[in-house]
């Protein structure tokens, strides 16, 4: 045949053919090769091949897929990279503990930062290995408020505000309620995700004051995350009782109300308020939830509910209390408070396996999501938070294990091991929900949790049935096993189980700065 006809037939013809014949020879950037899908959003569950360019998903193709990285998914699971609401680290050595937990995007959404543009600035200049995002500190206002203290970008300044007790028990002035909606306001007019207010720690305000909190976010059109006030069964100042007063907020105000850690504020009233917290949100209150799935807690020694009289309303002990994997006496407990206010301890509220019933309810509420609460990674010498550019941590380093693996023992304990839930459901809750909730005020989730052309490469392959979590309460500092490759807005930040450590792929969630 001719040259010419040839090309003649081949001009016609083209456009008749589909496009991925077209494109058959494209080489992506990454591929994720024969892997088993899983979409939420649209129930995708097959093998499928992905190409990725850029920091975006551009191919979802049962068919062959070519790149300059091949990144091989056979007999795994790919997924969207786990959304997690509640992480209090904020570094670089917590970013890549969680990152073997599946957590590609965490976001310190219950207690939050005051100031947030500066915030902002300091991660993006120190370099973040996932994706990180802030809210607007209410109980950074009240310290600024009450005592005087000018707020500081970082987590060790509101340690230190824990030696003091005007913020933590008193109610505001209207003048110092001012101050403090002001503050909380700049916060959102610097791009934060939402207000934090974490209730519990400071339960002496009034309630006008977060009232007006609640209206301002309404006004604002942004969520709140709230630690309800009260951890207690006995009335009044309960738990129910607070759970209560934050529904009036929802309905009162018309604020997204966010509930953090359902567990662990619920305590063994749990099934009461699972009970009032679905009336509201079918009477049309605009409530989420989040729980993990640990019978135990984690926070600063001196917080108002480890005080003597709050302990006896939560039925706690001292001996229920562990400070480095270590149970305290009553006379240690009360020493520590004074020593060392900010110190960081571990509380067991549930005792499994007795109490698996409670902790399910937070896990599996119907539309809930699942958020860590991940602690800062704690020098054993000196107390100190870990913040520096190391990997492997230091063997001294300590925290919460559910810092370091809440994803995989969800996945592990309520799908593989219990099937409580199926795969799908699961990795809703992990990654889809969260992205589902945040979507409404921030542009960038709404391309997040979802594997699609045109969403952002935030993906991780693990191998079902050799995911395990190794942290212990007694030895936290092990990550966890199974996740095969881990990718961070397109750039592969583990790969066949090993990290790269000089990848800081991570980006800012933020709303628009005013």
């Amino acid at each position: 045949m001719p040259i010419r006809l040839f090309i003649t037939i081949l001009l016609l013809v083209a456009p008749c053919l589909p496009a991925q014949t077209l494109l058959a020879q494209e080489t992506y950037d990454v591929v994720i090769s024969s892997g088993r899908v899983i979409d939420p959003e649209t129930n995708l569950d097959a093998v499928r091949n992905i190409g990725i360019n850029g920091g975006t998903i551009v191919s979802v193709s049962e068919k062959p897929l070519t790149g300059r990285a091949v990144l091989d998914a056979k007999g795994a699971i790919v997924a969207p990279g786990f959304i997690d609401f509640h992480a209090h680290g904020q570094n670089i050595p917590a970013d890549r503990m969680q990152a073997f937990d599946g957590v590609t995007t965490a976001l310190e959404l219950e207690s939050g930062i005051l100031p947030v543009g500066p915030w902002y600035d300091i991660q993006k200049q120190t370099g973040r290995v996932i994706n990180y995002g802030v809210a607007a500190a209410w109980t950074y206002a009240r310290v600024s408020a009450l005592e005087g203290l000018k707020p500081e970008p970082n987590l060790k300044w509101f340690q230190d505000a824990y030696a003091l007790t005007r913020w933590v028990n008193n109610v505001a002035t209207e003048e110092q309620t001012k101050e403090i909606l002001d503050l909380v306001e700049q916060g959102i007019n610097e791009g934060s995700i939402g207000i934090g207010l974490n209730s519990g720690y400071a339960p002496g305000y009034g309630y006008k004051e977060v009232l007006a909190v609640h209206q301002l976010a309404a006004s604002r059109k942004v969520p709140t995350f709230t630690h309800i006030r009260n951890l207690s069964r006995v009335d009044p100042n309960s738990s129910i009782q607070a759970y209560g007063e934050l529904i009036s907020f929802a309905t009162g105000a018309g604020s997204h109300v966010h509930i953090c850690h359902l567990n662990s504020t619920s305590l063994t009233d749990i099934s009461l308020a699972v009970r009032i917290i679905r009336d509201a949100q079918e009477r049309g209150a605009n409530i989420t939830v989040e729980g993990y799935p640990y019978g135990a807690g984690s926070g600063a020694v001196n917080a108002a509910m480890f005080q003597p009289a709050n302990m006896k309303r939560m039925n706690a002990r001292a001996e229920d209390i562990e400070y480095l994997g270590k149970p305290l006496t009553e006379e240690e407990l009360r020493q520590m408070q004074k020593d060392s206010p900010g110190e960081i301890i571990v509380w067991h509220y549930y005792r499994l396996p007795r109490d698996q019933h409670l902790l399910d309810l937070a896990v599996l509420y119907p539309g809930g999501i699942i958020a860590s609460d991940a602690m800062p990674w704690i020098d054993k010498t000196n107390g100190k938070i870990i913040d520096a550019d190391v990997w492997p941590l230091p063997k001294n380093a300590f925290a919460h294990p559910r810092t370091a693996a809440t994803f995989v023992k969800f996945l592990t304990d309520y799908v593989r091991d219990r099937q409580a839930e199926t795969l799908i459901q699961a990795v809703a809750r992990c990654s889809f929900r969260p992205a589902q909730i945040l979507g409404e005020y921030v542009a960038q989730m709404k391309k997040k949790g979802r594997i699609q052309v045109g969403m952002d490469a935030d993906i991780i392959v693990f191998d079902m049935d050799k995911l395990e979590v190794r942290a212990t309460y007694t030895d936290p500092n092990q990550h966890t096993q199974g996740m095969r490759h881990v990718i961070v807005n397109g750039t592969p930040l583990i790969k066949d189980g090993v990290l790269d450590t000089k990848a800081f792929p991570g980006q800012a969630v933020r709303r628009p700065v005013r």
